[in-house]
């Protein structure tokens, strides 16, 4: 019997969600391919994709995620927010999903299905370990009347599964070394043409969602003294400096740190997909772009498939042009098992599917049948929806 819970489709890096103007002709999950929010929601599954910061680290995506399924203003946390030296609070949002976490008519509490396509599949787990556990840290240092619900702990049977496509469990090279820098660099360009953006009325095209740290504004809510962004993106991008951000929970020490604090959750059930655009060359020493791949990318799976500097092992040359493939399998402190190997499923394990020659837009629609891809989707809720 199928649970009909709602899903939740979390962006990754550069993504966006439903609030954003570019999902109304580009949809994240779908691209030119197939609308997957809006076809999913036509067949009686109510789906939605929230909006986080594209550059923003993890503890705060799962705040703004948060807010916006069961509405209300962002609080990213007291203690956190003192720590790293932004605003405590961000944006107030109307519910997208306002019966996640209450009863149905049979008094069944309703979950949610999270399916998280690169970072985002570091969002939804961050998100499930704030609802079971909270914080401790901001129970002790918030005042009494003061604490975010989603601090509070206690919700952890909310989530039901989580489905991760492409995501960097491990961390990432890309953001490591020379490629870092220059992904660094052009991240602070963004910063500096979408800020200057936010004294006109093309502010709403494409959001950063940096609010709290002073890069953007709200929509709609001009600024009305020109400035330049610039060095406060850099100061925020910078690891070294800063690591509330999306690069240093993209690397391996800050994806390390991550899972730390991420323990897998006996009553959730876990599933990951990985690719590779990848293959070996010069006799095994290097990887190089296979053909058919994601045009802009190419240059990043090249960069990826060549850096021997500081990599585990040569199998963290494989890449889907984004990823590293071995780093897409399950978090290195959770138990994993081939879904191949096993009769039935079961929850605190993450489930590994098969490795699929695709890139990390593929995951996306990129150049996929449109039966398929729609299958594809279709298939990871048919097999959540049915378990207990």
């Amino acid at each position: 019997m199928e649970n009909r819970y709602p899903v939740v489709l979390c962006h990754g890096m550069f993504g966006y969600g439903q609030q954003d103007i570019v999902e109304r002709v580009l949809p994240y999950y779908g691209l030119w391919n197939t609308h997957i929010r809006k076809t999913f929601d036509k067949a009686g599954v109510h789906t939605v994709a929230p909006s986080l910061g594209p550059f923003t680290g993890a503890w705060d995506r799962a705040c703004e995620c948060y807010a916006q399924l069961v509405g209300g203003t962002v609080d990213y946390g007291k203690v956190h927010s003192e720590k790293y030296g932004h605003a405590r609070y961000g944006r107030t949002y109307k519910a997208l999903l306002p019966e996640w976490g209450t009863k149905d008519s049979k008094g069944d509490l309703i979950k949610a299905e999270f399916i998280g396509h690169s970072f985002g599949g570091a969002t939804a787990r961050m998100l499930l370990q704030l609802l079971a556990d909270g914080s401790e840290e901001e129970r002790q240092g918030t005042p009494a009347g003061e604490l975010s619900p989603l601090f509070s702990g206690g919700k952890g049977d909310w989530v039901h599964s989580i489905t991760t496509l492409a995501s960097p469990h491990n961390g990432c090279t890309l953001g490591e070394k020379r490629t870092g820098k220059v992904m660094k660099e052009i991240c602070i360009l963004i910063c500096r043409f979408f800020g200057a953006l936010d004294y006109t009325p093309l502010q709403c095209v494409y959001d950063l969602r940096l609010d709290q740290w002073g890069i953007t504004t709200p929509p709609r809510k001009f600024k009305f003294a020109p400035q330049d962004v610039g060095p406060k993106a850099r100061k925020y991008l910078s690891m070294d400096i800063n690591h509330d951000n999306i690069f240093y929970d993209l690397s391996r020490k800050g994806a390390k740190e991550l899972n730390s604090r991420l323990p897998i959750r006996d009553n959730v059930y876990y599933f990951s997909y990985r690719g590779q655009r990848t293959r070996k060359a010069l006799g095994g020493l290097v990887q190089v772009p296979g053909p058919k791949s994601f045009p802009v990318l190419n240059i990043l799976g090249f960069a990826m498939g060549v850096n021997r500097l500081g990599v585990p092992s040569r199998a963290w040359m494989a890449n889907d042009l984004v990823i590293n493939t071995v780093s897409g399998t399950a978090p290195d402190n959770c138990p994993s098992v081939d879904v191949r190997k096993v009769k039935s499923y079961s929850p605190g394990i993450w489930h590994v599917m098969p490795l699929e020659i695709k890139d990390h837009m593929s995951y996306l629609g990129w150049k996929e049948d449109k039966a398929e891809f729609l299958k594809f989707f279709t298939d990871i809720y048919d097999r959540v929806s049915k378990l207990d």
